[in-house]
């Protein structure tokens, strides 16, 4: 899915940057946290920030994971008064930060701005449909299955024997993806190395039979393009 940023011309992205202040957040920090406020909103320059919803203190879900050119916040600043969910930076962040009247107010002066958020939002949500659908319906090894398929869409690098990851993953990170234990998540993948679909290469995940994944999720019968972390 193309980045917000990336879909401004250079006008309209000259008018977030001069209306925008620049924030740096360090790894492991907070962007935002759910229930707080929801008075700004925030385009990355540079790092990845993991959107979460916390199921409870011991278990989250991941949203979505989102990086350089991209936006988080926005669903705090167009559906309410505070943020329905937290967001976290996993590596060192660069953010430019404009408040909820401000943005308001260019989005309400230039309808181009408006629209490319209208069509980034319907996307996203595409997306996150999508993402419930393989979570909900298939278990917690058709969720781990979206995962891989999703990381190869999003860093995979095509390899003679399979699809490289190039995002490192533990299982702790997979599983806290997905709202499941790391003993339930740590198996399926056990399982599926043993079956050579998976391989652990460098720190890094390769993927040696995606189509099996697709055919574990019906992938032939879902309409949504946009399957991403």
């Amino acid at each position: 899915m193309l980045p917000l940023l990336d879909r401004f011309d250079q006008h309209d992205y000259d008018i977030i940057t001069a209306n925008a202040k620049e924030k740096k957040v360090a790894e492991g920090g907070h962007v935002f946290v759910e229930g707080k406020p929801s008075n700004e909103i925030f385009f990355i320059l540079r790092g990845v920030v993991r959107v979460y919803k916390e199921i409870t203190p011991e278990k989250e879900i991941t949203v979505f994971v989102r990086s350089k050119m991209d936006s988080v916040g926005e669903i705090g600043i167009f559906s309410g008064d505070t943020y329905s969910n937290s967001a976290q930076a996993m590596t060192e962040t660069v953010l430019y930060v404009i408040e909820r009247e401000t943005m308001e107010r260019i989005m309400a002066e230039n309808g181009r701005i408006g629209l490319h958020f209208t069509r980034w939002i319907a996307e996203s949500l595409e997306a996150s449909k999508a993402k419930l659908r393989d979570y909900l319906s298939f278990g917690s090894e058709g969720a781990v299955a979206s995962f891989f398929i999703r990381a190869a869409n999003s860093s995979g690098k095509q390899m003679p024997d399979g699809i490289l990851i190039k995002e490192q993953f533990a299982v702790q990170d997979i599983a806290k993806h997905l709202g499941i234990s790391r003993e339930t998540a740590s198996r399926i993948i056990s399982r599926w190395k043993q079956e050579q679909m998976l391989e652990k290469r460098y720190r890094h995940y390769l993927i040696k039979d995606l189509e099996s994944f697709r055919q574990m999720l019906s992938c032939e019968t879902c309409g949504v393009h946009n399957c991403v972390l």
